[in-house]
């Protein structure tokens, strides 16, 4: 029944389910089923992308109601990890699973002290036995806590583990392991970027190098996606290809999903595995289906399973870039000179920017004009680098270091150009593109060719029309670049003469992304108001990246630095800085630029 539904109305119906799931109202899931039902007739299909937004909406709203039905208060229990931990702020950030009178909901959980370390090499899928205090989600941070499935924030204040959990995520947390243990004979940026590269752990990387990713947009290679899917299809083809149809659909079924589970089920992950399990069924049953087809099927079924993947920022990317490739890949290769071998990476990797473009500017802002040249240099290695990751890591791991510091030759070749590209990326200097200057240039386009058709059928006020087209363009651009001030959340920047850096809250890869805002190479004198673990690591960042003449702070920083401890007031220009317990005081205030 699905092959006679044509591919036209099987895209409507994927858009009309990320409809439903973003518009959500308030409707019983009966009608949707009805709808879905009568649009199955050939007559009728009309009523299948209505029937798909209506199920998507009740799924929606089924899903709305479980989370605003959660009740927060003390807990005492079983709990299970569902992310993997990571610090932030100054404590251990550990997602669990955790059941609060008689409800099982998923918390945001927050841990300080003697629990935080014992939770810090806590595992997804693992049981602990925890207590604390949990509270529901305000409605302000229910757009950033509910997408997650999290139904509010815990704290947590005892923890002990109990058992590693069930064996798909018992044999994840080993080839884990395994991957991590090979890569001790790498250095600590490389070994941070395998992990990154191979199953999406961004947790390790040095802020310098987070800094360089985000500034030339190449984030998504440390964040496992449909390549990375194609990839390990492609290790298990030799044996996926001796099975019988079905039996293979069965086996491509449970690797990819031990893979899912292996790389935390990220958004994208989730998208190219459906998608490739669909591919692989409809060859089973002898189907031909095209790309467009299994991509809008794989996203009404992911959207129904769990309708807040469309809040996800990763899923609409992924969608997006995905969406892009399938579109416009083979039509930007045919405007490219060159071997067909040059052009056709070169064309999914433009065509994938052009894709997320709309995502990145509505969420971000701005996309980086560099990213371009970067994606192409980096691209074509990212998907080498997790395959060769994958097979010396496991290799690796088993053998012992001796075997791994061989096997991780081409490894760290890899990884050290992408790393390269992404440093030359941030430090050359390119314009961003920003959300007005592009709403800018599709207002002249669009005017433009309104104003042709005009003149063309003889209208006087054309010209007028092209004048204030023009303007209104050039208004969106300087309106945007107006108050494009670096955010001062992370550090302050005082002083022409000495100029002086104030790290407060830090966190080490914003405060490089905000100086090179500023325009900021040389600091004459670092300020470094707390000694934590996040503040020692700031400070190593910008001494790394940046000539820095002095670091004051205070006198429990430890050795990652020359600086000078302050204990009592000390000038520093206009300013004076002083000691107040193990934090640092600065006065006056320091202004922002």
């Amino acid at each position: 029944m699905l092959s006679a539904i044509s591919d036209r109305w099987i895209v409507a119906g994927s858009a009309a389910t990320a409809i439903g799931a973003l518009w959500a109202p308030d409707v019983p899931w009966w009608c949707g089923a009805a709808a879905l039902i009568a649009g199955a007739a050939r007559r009728t299909r009309v009523l299948l992308p209505a029937g798909l937004l209506l199920l998507a909406a009740a799924a929606m709203g089924q899903q709305a109601q479980n989370l605003s039905e959660a009740a927060g208060g003390s807990f005492d229990g079983e709990a299970v990890i569902v992310a993997d931990p990571h610090w932030r702020q100054g404590a251990l950030t550990v997602p669990v699973s955790v059941e609060i009178q008689g409800r099982e909901h998923r918390w945001e959980g927050w841990s300080r002290g003697a629990a935080a370390y014992g939770l810090e090499d806590a595992a997804v899928g693992e049981h602990w036995r925890i207590s604390g205090v949990a509270e529901t989600a305000e409605p302000r941070d229910r757009p950033f806590l509910w997408p997650r499935h999290y139904a509010g924030q815990a704290q947590i204040h005892t923890a002990r583990r109990t058992d590693g959990g069930s064996a798909p995520f018992r044999l994840a947390n080993a080839v884990r392991g395994l991957i991590e243990r090979s890569s001790a004979s790498l250095s600590p940026r490389d070994a941070a970027l395998l992990a990154g590269f191979v199953y999406g752990d961004d947790r390790g990387q040095l802020a310098e190098v987070v800094h360089d990713f985000r500034a030339t947009a190449l984030t998504h290679l440390l964040a496992v996606s449909g390549s990375n899917v194609a990839f390990v299809l492609l290790l298990a083809a030799p044996l996926l290809i001796r099975l019988r149809p079905v039996m293979r659909l069965g086996a491509v079924a449970v690797l990819l999903g031990q893979f899912a589970v292996l790389t935390r089920g990220e958004p994208s992950v989730l998208r190219a595995c459906v998608l490739a399990t669909l591919a692989v069924g409809a060859q089973s049953l002898g189907r031909r289906a095209s790309a467009v087809r299994l991509l809008a099927l794989a996203i009404i079924v992911l959207l129904l399973i769990d309708p807040l993947l469309v809040r996800s920022v990763g899923f609409q990317l992924s969608v997006a870039a995905t969406a892009a490739i399938v579109a416009g890949t083979r039509r930007i290769a045919a405007l490219l000179w060159g071997p067909q071998w040059i052009r056709l990476p070169l064309a999914a990797t433009l065509a994938a920017q052009i894709g997320v473009l709309p995502v990145q500017l509505a969420v971000f802002g701005s996309l980086p004009l560099v990213s371009i040249p970067a994606n192409v240099l980096a691209g074509p290695l990212a998907g080498p680098a997790m395959v060769w990751g994958l097979v010396a890591g496991l290799a690796g791991g088993l053998a012992g270091d001796a075997v791994a510091s061989f096997l991780h030759l081409p490894t760290q070749v890899m990884l050290g150009w992408v790393a390269a590209v992404a440093r030359w990326g941030a430090a050359a200097g390119w314009p961003q593109i920003e959300t007005s200057e592009v709403a800018a240039v599709v207002i002249v386009v669009v005017g433009c060719v309104a104003t042709a058709l005009l003149a063309r059928r003889r209208f006087a006020g054309a010209p007028a029309i092209a004048v204030v087209v023009a303007a209104i363009g050039i208004w969106i651009v300087a309106s945007g670049q107006r108050g494009a001030l670096p955010s001062s959340e992370h550090l302050s920047v005082g002083g022409i003469d000495p100029t002086v850096v104030v790290i407060d809250r830090p966190d080490a890869a914003r405060a490089l992304d905000q100086l090179a805002t500023a325009g900021i190479d040389d600091i004459d004198v670092l300020i470094a108001r707390s000694a934590s673990r996040a503040g020692r690591e700031a400070v190593r960042a910008v001494h790394e990246r940046h000539s820095v003449a002095r670091v004051l702070a205070p006198v429990s920083l430890g050795g990652l630095v020359r600086y000078s401890a302050v204990t009592g007031p000390t000038p520093v220009g206009d300013l004076v800085v002083d000691a107040i317990g193990e934090r640092l005081s600065v006065s006056p205030a320091v202004a922002s630029p």
